[in-house]
């Protein structure tokens, strides 16, 4: 059965293209469309959609009131938010809402594919899970293999430090660094934190810890250096596995919710000495990103 799709933007070329990457890939089908809010929540009611499009500023109600709205009715809808809007307190507030994932305008139609079928993919495997759970009981260890709810087996820091391994940049001296940021974000449980603290105050942090544990004697200067360099290792490190295979999962897990899409796109030109202009680093992004990674 084909996964049913609805799009919501007030933009009526845009709502073309998508129609367009969707049929010429075969993504799904598309069930309807809204240039509003009120008439999508009405829509997305009725027809209950598996996934659906939708952008973040509107002219009535907005994407995200959207997303809580059909969120709140229980109907099990996946949502992609698309906006040129790319501060990371919205996209932050986005994935808060529980959207899936968030593309930035321009829309690259291979972006589109990649995020639609990761979705498909998350969704099939939640079915899985569920079938199982409503079949067998005790089904908690199945889960756990499955990548299922059981996410406390792990600390923070061990799924941090598995991202790392994917990026390649598991040994670097500013992975720690981070670590030791976001550990500090994690202990108020607020995401919001990242937001009300200035980057710098958050390498003082890190410092001052380090210093506290006799571990290293590190400005926060130092530290900013050292995150930042490690960062910009990983952006070209999935820039490269971008260019080897586009349809590799780690690229297409990463590359949009880790680092601006577009930067990708221009480190990968880059390297490929298309341009002379190598993508650029975006710290808060990164580190909101994993943050949003191990709070899945």
């Amino acid at each position: 059965m084909d996964t049913r799709i609805y799009i919501v933007d007030d933009d009526a070329v845009i709502r073309k293209l998508l129609k367009n990457i969707i049929n010429e890939f075969n993504l799904g089908e598309i069930i309807g469309e809204a240039d509003n809010g009120k008439d999508a929540v009405r829509d997305i009611k009725m027809a209950r959609p598996d996934i659906v499009l939708v952008d973040l500023l509107l002219p009535d109600i907005d994407g995200i009131s959207i997303v809580s709205t059909i969120n709140e009715a229980g109907l099990g809808t996946s949502f992609i938010m698309i906006s040129q809007v790319d501060t990371s307190e919205m996209i932050a507030q986005a994935y808060d809402s529980r959207v899936e994932f968030y593309i930035k305008k321009p829309i690259n139609a291979r972006e589109v594919y990649s995020v639609v079928n990761n979705v498909k993919e998350k969704r099939k495997m939640k079915k899985i899970i569920e079938d199982i759970d409503r079949a067998v009981s005790g089904v908690g260890a199945l889960k756990e293999y499955l990548g299922g709810a059981e996410k406390d087996k792990a600390s923070d820091r061990d799924k941090i430090r598995n991202i790392f391994y994917q990026l390649g940049i598991a040994g670097d001296t500013g992975g720690s660094d981070i670590v030791e940021i976001i550990l500090m974000i994690r202990e108020s449980r607020e995401l919001d934190r990242l937001k009300k603290y200035k980057m710098y105050e958050l390498y003082e942090g890190v410092s001052q810890k380090y210093s506290k544990r006799g571990i290293a004697d590190l400005s926060a200067r130092s530290i900013e250096q050292r995150v930042r360099r490690t960062i910009g290792k990983a952006l070209k490190n999935i820039a490269n596995l971008g260019i080897e295979d586009y349809e590799s999962e780690i690229f297409n897990r990463y590359s949009n919710t880790l680092f601006d899409f577009e930067e990708v796109r221009n480190e990968m030109n880059y390297l490929q000495k298309r341009t002379k202009y190598n993508g650029k680093v975006n710290i808060k992004k990164f580190i909101e990103g994993i943050i949003i990674e191990i709070n899945r």
